[in-house]
Order: structure tokens, then sequence, then C-alpha cells
């Protein structure tokens, strides 16, 4: 039987035909695995670096906030603040105005742009107005700075010291929608990698079934590179989880700390109580756990208004800080109640320097606004040296009982937990003034 050329030319034409879809198949599918990817990447990276901007922005806001406070603060002293200080503070506002021009516009470079969602153009220009108030805080910022007398400086402080927790939480309410809008943008971009990763296997299976051999090199060469960037992927999700991770830790740190005085909070002051048991008992450390009461806080309150009370707060943390050593803690308890933790001290020197510190803010000038306000404290020490304890529980029950001693001895005194004939006793501190 002679071959026919016209059916030979004609399968010729058939094969040549599948062979050419098969390729141009495969060409499509590459061009758009390989956008697929470029876009991943794009968005991948766009959505980190505006997390990351954001959360800076938000940490600046924090650091202009203890710059207007290290400032004033140095007013008050009759001295001017540090060109450090000053430099360090228009380095913050320079940044956080970048950060916030960047954000709102959506301009992160001169040949990188991103389109701004409705929820964070809702943030920035909506009802929060987040953008105008971040501008307004930065002025407020650098009149501050520029500031030669006294009573503009306190307005502009503050001001911003009235502003800067609220702001705080709207710039953090900014970094969530950041997060969530990578996090759903991450999503869609696996929705259409498998998307076309299935449709890749599809083509190919048929390409197996109707072009035979020839086109099995295409299948091991698609199939390669698809693994390879699924796999490259996969690196960069890893990453941005890492990058999402680091900052989720930033916020456990803010939770863990007091935003008003940036004092730490309760959240830890047990663990870390225990951390010290466990000391004392092994290295033989000896610590101090003090109580301190504000004394008739709600009179501050009630005269003076709760913003002089929450002037109060934060003026006595900082007072606190600065008559202790870096190794010790500080804690805002709740409402006026502190509790300070002396490391590594025995029993006379606790004494001592709680007895100084009752005494620094007995001598201390509150001035909110017009007013001068008076300001005594109460307090009780446990002494690790005087009650060997294994519970915390045991440790606050003692101290809170020498505190609440102190406060019906007349408060503005101290009272020290001390252990006679396996009881409790309440000894005055000899230095003490009560009132």
């Amino acid at each position: 039987m002679k071959s026919n050329p016209q059916s030979h030319q004609s399968l010729y034409r058939s094969i040549r035909h599948r062979y050419l879809l098969g390729v141009l198949i495969i060409a499509v599918l590459s061009t758009a695995a390989y956008y697929t990817l470029l876009s991943s990447l794009s968005d991948s990276e766009s959505t980190a670096y505006i997390v990351n901007l954001s959360g800076r922005q938000r940490m600046l806001s924090q650091h202009i906030a203890l710059d207007a406070h290290r400032i004033y603060d140095a007013m008050l002293a009759g001295s001017p603040a540090s060109d450090e200080l000053t430099s360090q503070m228009r380095r913050n506002i320079h940044d956080m105005e970048a950060a916030n021009h960047k954000l709102s516009s959506g301009l992160l470079s001169e040949n990188w742009t991103v389109d701004l969602s409705t929820p964070c153009r809702e943030i920035y220009f909506g009802r929060m107005n987040l953008y105008a108030r971040v501008d307004t805080y930065l002025n407020l910022a650098a009149m501050l700075l520029s500031s030669s007398r006294h009573k503009d400086a306190q307005l502009y402080f503050e001001q911003i010291n009235n502003s800067s927790e609220q702001l705080l939480t709207d710039l953090n309410t900014a970094v969530n929608q950041y997060q969530l809008e990578g996090e759903q943008r991450l999503n869609r971009l696996e929705n259409l990698e498998l998307l076309v990763w299935i449709t890749t296997l599809i083509a190919l299976l048929l390409e197996i079934v109707f072009i035979f051999r020839p086109m099995l090199s295409i299948v091991y060469a698609s199939l390669k590179a698809q693994t390879e960037a699924l796999e490259s992927l996969e690196e960069i999700v890893e990453s941005r989880t890492l990058k999402l991770e680091i900052s989720n830790k930033k916020l456990k740190d803010i939770a863990t700390h007091d935003p008003l005085t940036k004092l730490r909070n309760r959240l830890t002051l047990e663990s870390d109580i225990e951390s010290l048991i466990g000391l004392s008992k092994t290295h033989q450390i000896h610590f101090a756990l003090c109580m301190i009461d504000i004394d008739h806080f709600k009179h501050v309150n009630d005269s003076y208004g709760h913003q002089a009370g929450d002037y109060i707060l934060q003026e006595l943390a900082l007072l606190l800080k600065q008559e202790t050593r870096e190794y010790d803690h500080i804690y805002r308890a709740g409402g006026e109640e502190f509790v300070l933790v002396l490391n590594r001290i025995d029993f006379k020197e606790a004494t001592d320097k709680l007895e100084r510190i009752r005494l620094a803010i007995q001598q201390n000038t509150f001035i909110y606004g017009d007013n001068i306000i008076p300001l005594t404290i109460s307090a009780g020490i446990y002494h690790s040296n005087q009650f060997v304890l294994s519970k915390v529980h045991d440790i606050f029950r003692i101290a809170d009982t020498a505190l609440y001693a102190a406060k019906h001895a007349g408060r503005n005194c101290i009272r020290i937990a001390q252990r006679e004939n396996d009881d409790i006793s309440l000894a005055k501190e000899s230095s003490t003034v009560d009132n």
C-alpha cells in the first residue's frame, strides 16, 4: 500500500499545528506565571514597606512625646535642652512628617506609588482625619522646640501630652489596617497562583495526550519552573511572616506598659517577683517590694480635674525613675498605686532609699497651670531579709498591710513589715515625719 503524500502532508501540518499550539500555550502560561511572581514580589515588598513605615510612624509619635517631656523638664529646671536632644527631636519630626506624607499619598518614592485603599483613605482624610492630626501634632512639637517663653512652651507641651495617647491609638489602627490589607493581598496571590498552577497542569496533561513525546521535555521544564516559582514564593511568605511576628512582639511590649506613665503594668509584675524569689533563694540576693500610694489623690482629681491627676501621675513616675537605679523596677499597679521593686539591696539601704523618695516627693513642687499642688505618699515595705516567703501573694499581702498601716497612721509616712516572734510587726521608719 503506497503512502499518500497528501496524507503525510496533512499529518505533518496537524502535528506541527498542535506542536505550535503546545508551545504557544506554554509560552502564555510561563508569561502569566512570570508576571504573577513579579506582582507577588512587588505587592509583598510594598506591603512590608508600608507596614514597617506605619509602625515607625507610630514609634516616632512616642519618641516626640518623650522628647517634649525632656525639653519641657529642662525648661522647668531653668536650663536649656541639650543640642543633642533638640537635634534628635528635629530628626524625629522630619522623619514622622515624611512618613505621614508617604502613607497618606501613596507616593513612596519618585518611581514607586501605591493606591490607597478606601479604609486607609478614610483613616487619613475621613472622620479620623489622621493626616491633619499628625501634621498638627508635628507643628506643636516644632513650636515647642522654637519657643523661648515658658508659658508658651507649657501650652504646647500640654497639647502634645493631651493628644499623644489618642494619636498613638489611631496610628495603631492604621498599622492594623495595613497589616490586614497585606494579609488579604497575600491570600489573593495564593489563590491566583493556585489557579495558574492548576491550569498549567491541565494544559500539560492535554499536551502529553495529544502531542506525544516531543512535548515531554517542555512538560518537564514547565513543571520545574512552576516548582521553583512556588518555592520562591514560600520563602517570601516566610520572610513576611517573620516581620509580622516582630511587629506583634512590639505590640506586646506596648501591652505590658502603662500608656499614661510609660511604666510597667501589672501584666509582668508577678512573674518578675517570682524570678526575684528564685534568685533570693539560690544566691541569697535580697530585694525589697514597696507599695506606694498617693495621699488624697481623689482630692487632686476633684479639685483640679482629671487632667491634673494624669499630670501628677506622669510627674511622679518621672521622679521615681530619677530616684531609683537602672536595675530597679517601677510599676503602676492601678489608679494612684505604684509598686517599687528594689533589687540587690539590704534592709537598711532599702528603708533609707524609700524615705528619700518620700521626702523628695513631699519637697517637690508640682505645678499644673496656675496651681501648685502639694503631694505626699504613704508606703509599705516588704524586705526578703525579714520574711522568707515563696509565694508572690504573701509578699503583696504583707507589703499591702504595711501600706494600710501607713495610711492608718496619718499618711505621709512609711511602715516597714518586720518579723517579731513569728508575728508581723509594722515598724515606723526612724526618719519619717508623719502628718
